[in-house]
C-alpha cells in the first residue's frame, strides 16, 4: 500500500557540536552562496548526520527550498539535474535544457541543496553551474569521503566517536533506551573500545551481541573476537567487522545478504520485490504450515537486527517497505559475490572483455541514461547462468526509451529462473520466446508494440512464482494467466486500462486448476460483476489491487475471506460513488488495509468501512467526499485503526463528534493538499495512542493543528509529534 510509511530512524547519538556548527553555517552567516563540506573516511555517518541537520525545523524553515540528491562514484549529471528540478518544480522536464531550466528555477530563492556520496571534482563542477549565486543566504552542503573535490568550502571533517559516544551508541542499538544490565556494563565498555571510533562498526558489532545470550560468558567471546583482529586505531577495521558480521549470520542467510551486491550503488530496493526474488531463487524453503514470504520476511528483519541492512522506510506498522546497504557493506558484498561466483555486474555502457568467461550463476546490468541496449555481445552464452535482472544505476528521467529486441535471451539461457527485465523496454516478441523457458520461477517485462496476449500463451511456466507484466496503449493484456500453480504474484498493468477478451464464464468452468496458491493480484485494468467468476479461483488472494468503473457494478468480494489489502482506483473523470455506482456493500471481514483512489465517498459508506474489525490502515487519495462533507458521529467507530490518511480530497467541512471515542486507536493521522479542508476537530487531541500528526500543504487547518498542539503541551504530553509543512 503506497503512502503507507515512516522513515527508520534510531535515537541520535554522537556529533552534537558538529550538527550545531553545521546548522549555524547554513542559517547564519554571509549573504553569499556558501558550500559547506563534510568529509570522513567512511563509516563515520556523515549522512546520517546530514539528514538529521536537514530534517531540522529551524533548517527547513529558514529556506524557501530544499533538495536532496545522492550522487555516487557512478553518476550521469543530467540525470541529477532533473532530479533537482523534480524536486524544486514538481515535475521533470527535456534532459537537455534541464541546467538553464534549473539555474532559472532557483534564482531568487533561498536554497539549500545535499548532494549526498559526491566523489570527484569534476561532479562538483558539472553540477555547480546550475546553482545561481543570489547573495540570499542560499547553502549546498556536500558529503564525501575526500576533500579534494571543492577547495572554497566550510570544511568539517567529523572525528572518531569517543569511547562514551560508542558505548551509548551500543546500548541504543541492543537496549533500544532501557539501559544495559550492570553486571555487563565493564565488559560492553571494553567491546566499545573495540569498535575504534567507527558508528558503523558499532552498529556491527551490536548486531552480533544480539545474536547470543546476554552473559558475561557470550560477551567475553565477542571480546575475544573483536581482540584477535588486527588492531587499528585499537580497534577494529570496517572491512573487518563486516566480515565477522557475515561469517556469524547463519548460512541461509548469507546469499540474502549477497543479492545486495546486485543492485547499484546508493539505491534502495522493494523489501517485497527482494523478498520474491528470494523466494523466486530458493533461497526460502516452502514449507506447508508456514507462508513463504513471512520466512523470508524473518530472514530480512534477521539481516536489519545484524545492522548489515538498512531500513530506509517502514509500514505504519512496521514491517519494512524499502532497505539498501552501506557503501563498505556493499563493496564487500560485491567482492565476496566474485569471489564466489555468486553474481556478476555488467555495466551497459561498457564493452565486455572478449577473454571474460562468465562462471557466475546471477548477472546484474546497470543502465545510465543514454545506454539502451543490452548488446547481444555483452553476455557470453553459459548455461550454468540462472538469473538475469537489471536496475537503473541513474535516476533516468525525461528520457524516450529505445524499444529492445530480446527473444535471443530465451535461446541462449534456457535454464533461467529469473528474468526481470523491468529496468528497459522490450518488445512484444518476447512473449513468443519465453514460453520455452520452462524453469523460470520469476518474471517481470515491460512490453512494447501492438497486438494482444493470450492468457495461455505462457501455459509451459508451471514453476512461476512470479509475474509481472506491462505494456502500452496497443500491447493487450489479459486480466489473468491461468495453468500456473505454482503463482503467488501477478502484477499486470495494461496502461489503457483495457484488457483484451478473456474466455467466457463457461471456458473458465473447464480450467484444469485454481490459482489455488495466488496471494497478490494487481491490476490497474477494472473489474466488475462479471469477472466475479475470476474472482472465485482465487481462494486464498490476500491482496487486490485493482481499477473501478462508473458504467459497471463491482464484484461483490466478500467471498474473498482471506484478503487483507484492498486498493480501488476509479477510472475516468467522473469518480465512481462507492455505493451506488459500485454497490460495494460488503467487504471481507479480514481486510487490514484499505486504499481508495478517485473514488466518491459519502458518510454512510465510510460508516460501512468502519464496521470491519480488523481494519488498521485507511488511505484515501484524491477521493471526493459527497456534499464535501464527512461526518463522523457517535456511533461510527473505527475500532482497530492505526493509520489515517486523507491525500489532496475534496472535503470542506469533517465533523468529528469524539475523536478519541470514534478512532480510539489511531497512531498517526496525515493530511496533505487538503485545501478546501476548514479545520481540524480539536478533539483528536483527546486520543491517547496518537503519535503524529502531519499536515501539508493545508492551509485552512495548520491553525487547528496548531491549537491542539498547544493543549497536548500544556498537559506535558511528549508522545504525540507534529509536523507542519507546506
Amino acid at each position: 500500500m503506497p503512502n503507507i510509511y515512516e522513515i527508520d530512524n534510531d535515537k541520535v547519538v554522537g556529533f552534537e557540536k558538529e550538527a550545531q556548527t553545521i546548522i549555524n553555517q547554513l542559517i547564519r552567516g554571509s549573504k553569499e552562496r556558501e558550500v559547506v563540506l563534510i568529509t570522513d573516511m567512511g563509516g563515520l555517518g556523515k549522512t546520517s548526520l546530514v539528514k538529521r541537520v536537514y530534517d531540522e525545523k529551524i533548517v527547513a524553515n529558514h529556506f524557501h527550498t530544499r533538495v536532496w540528491c545522492t550522487v555516487s562514484q557512478e553518476y550521469d549529471c543530467k540525470d541529477l539535474l532533473n532530479k533537482i528540478y523534480n524536486q524544486v518544480c514538481g515535475k521533470e522536464t527535456e534532459i537537455d535544457s534541464v541546467a538553464e531550466k534549473l539555474r532559472k528555477s532557483l534564482m531568487g530563492w533561498r536554497y539549500l541543496i545535499v548532494l549526498d556520496d559526491i566523489w570527484s571534482l569534476k561532479a562538483w563542477e558539472e553540477l555547480n553551474r546550475a546553482f545561481p549565486s543570489c547573495d540570499n543566504g542560499s547553502r549546498v552542503v556536500l558529503t564525501s569521503r575526500q576533500e579534494s573535490v571543492v577547495s572554497d568550502a566550510k570544511h568539517i571533517c567529523l572525528p572518531f566517536f569517543t569511547v562514551d559516544e560508542s558505548w551509548e551508541l551500543l546500548q541504543v542499538k541492543l537496549f533500544q533506551g532501557k539501559g544495559c544490565p550492570k553486571e555487563l556494563e565493564n565488559i560492553g565498555k571494553e567491546i566499545s573500545k573495540k569498535c575504534g571510533g567507527l558508528p558503523l562498526v558499532v552498529g556491527l558489532v551490536a548486531g552480533l551481541l544480539g545474536g547470543v545470550e546476554k552473559s558475561k560468558q557470550m560477551w567475553q567471546e565477542v571480546l575475544n573476537t573483536l581482540s584477535s583482529h588486527v588492531a587499528f586505531r585499537g580497534g577494529i577495521k570496517s572491512n573487518d567487522a563486516i566480515e565477522l558480521s557475515y561469517n556469524h549470520l547463519p548460512d541461509h542467510l548469507k546469499p540474502c545478504l549477497l543479492y545486495f551486491a546486485a543492485i547499484p550503488e546508493d539505491k534502495t530496493i522493494a523489501a517485497l520485490k527482494l523478498i520474491n526474488l528470494w523466494i523466486s531463487e530458493g533461497f526460502i524453503d516452502i514449507k506447508e504450515k508456514e507462508r513463504v514470504e513471512d520466512t523470508a520476511g524473518d530472514f530480512l528483519n534477521h539481516l536489519v537486527g545484524s545492522n548489515l541492512v538498512m531500513v530506509s522506510n517502514r509500514k505504519y506498522d512496521g514491517h519494512i517497505l524499502s532497505c539498501g546497504v552501506h557503501d563498505l557493506v556493499r563493496d564487500f558484498c560485491l567482492t565476496k559475490a566474485k569471489d564466489e561466483n555468486f553474481l556478476h555486474i555488467i555495466k551497459m555502457e561498457k564493452v565486455l572483455d572478449p577473454t571474460l568467461k562468465l562462471t557466475a550463476h546471477r548477472i546484474s546490468f546497470h543502465r545510465c541514461s543514454g545506454h539502451h541496449e543490452i548488446p547481444n555481445e555483452l553476455v557470453p552464452w553459459n548455461s550454468s547462468i540462472r538469473t538475469l535482472l537489471g536496475f537503473e544505476s541513474s535516476d533516468i528521467c525525461g528520457e524516450r526509451r529505445h524499444i529492445y529486441k530480446s527473444s535471443w535471451v530465451a535461446k541462449r539461457f534456457e535454464h533461467l529462473t529469473i528474468l526481470d527485465l523491468e529496468f528497459i523496454q522490450v518488445d512484444i516478441s518476447i512473449m513468443f520466446e519465453v514460453n520455452s523457458l520452462i524453469h523460470l520461477r520469476y518474471l517481470a517485462l515491460k512490453l512494447c508494440g501492438s497486438g494482444s496476449i493470450s492468457p495461455w500463451l505462457l501455459e509451459n511456466l508451471q514453476c512461476l512464482i512470479t509475474l509481472k507484466l506491462t505494456s502500452g496503449g496497443d500491447a493487450h493484456l489479459p486480466k489473468l494467466f491461468w495453468n500456473m500453480r505454482s503463482l503467488r504474484n501477478m502484477v499486470i498493468h495494461h496502461y489503457c486500462s483495457k484488457s483484451c477478451p478473456m474466455e467466457g464464464a463457461s471456458t473458465m468452468e473447464t480450467t484444469p486448476s485454481d490459482l489455488e496458491v495466488l496471494q497478490t493480484l494487481n491490476l490497474n485494468v477494472s473489474l466488475c460483476i462479471r469477472d466475479e467468476h475470476l474472482l472465485r479461483k482465487l481462494p486464498h488472494l490476500k491482496n487486490l489491487r485493482c481499477a473501478v468503473s462508473k458504467s459497471y457494478p463491482f464484484a461483490e468480494i466478500d467471498f474473498l475471506r482471506h484478503l487483507e489489502s484492498l486498493e480501488l482506483s476509479g477510472t475516468g473523470r467522473c469518480k465512481p460513488h462507492l455505493l451506488n455506482d459500485l454497490k460495494l456493500t460488503k467487504f471481507p471481514s479480514n481486510i487490514k488495509e484499505i486504499h481508495f483512489s478517485m473514488l466518491t465517498l459519502s458518510s454512510s459508506a465510510i460508516s460501512i468501512i468502519a464496521q470491519l474489525s480488523k481494519l488498521e490502515a485507511l488511505t484515501l487519495k484524491h477521493c471526493v467526499f459527497e456534499d464535501l462533507e464527512w461526518n463522523v458521529d457517535e456511533e461510527t467507530q473505527f475500532r482497530k485503526l492505526k493509520f489515517l490518511q486523507l491525500f489532496f480530497p475534496h472535503i470542506r467541512i469533517w465533523n468529528v463528534s469524539s475523536a478519541a471515542e470514534s478512532f480510539p486507536c489511531l497512531e498517526q493521522l496525515i493530511l496533505e493538499g487538503c485545501f478546501m479542508l476548514e479545520g481540524l476537530s480539536y478533539s483528536f487531541a483527546d486520543i491517547s495512542t496518537l503519535e503524529l500528526i502531519s499536515v501539508v500543504n493545508c492551509p485552512n487547518v495548520d491553525s487547528s493543528v496548531k491549537k491542539i498542539q498547544e493543549d497536548v503541551q500544556s498537559m506535558g504530553s511528549e508522545q504525540l509529534t507534529f509536523d507542519i509543512g507546506k
